[in-house]
């Protein structure tokens, strides 16, 4: 559980770090995660992104659609933004791809 702990801190600075510059579709998560511990499954994988958005949404970030077109951001409801995601996640019933689910943003 402490390994899980550091990981999902890490990737949270991480993405944080990554949100000064652009949006950061979810599908990033997954792959640091993965990366940093490799013998996870998938449970644990979408255990560990979900603390990871709780602290980045915590930290002002948001949780939301991508206009791929325009590049306009439109944020969800904060309340049960996570829920949603790790819902919309599961049903997809793998890791997320590029521009799938959901884009998170500095709003702060």
């Amino acid at each position: 559980m402490t390994n899980d702990m550091t990981v999902a801190a890490s990737v949270a600075i991480l993405v944080h770090r990554e949100l000064d510059d652009d949006y950061v579709g979810l599908w990033t998560l997954p792959w640091h995660i993965r990366r940093a511990l490799p013998e996870a499954g998938d449970a644990q994988i979408r255990e560990i992104a979900a603390a990871v958005l709780e602290a980045l949404v915590a930290a002002g970030a948001a949780i939301g659609d991508l206009d791929e077109t325009t590049g306009t951001f439109d944020p969800w409801e904060t309340r049960g933004a996570v829920e949603a995601v790790m819902s919309a996640w599961r049903a997809l019933g793998r890791d997320p791809n590029l521009g799938e689910v959901a884009w998170i943003a500095r709003t702060s």
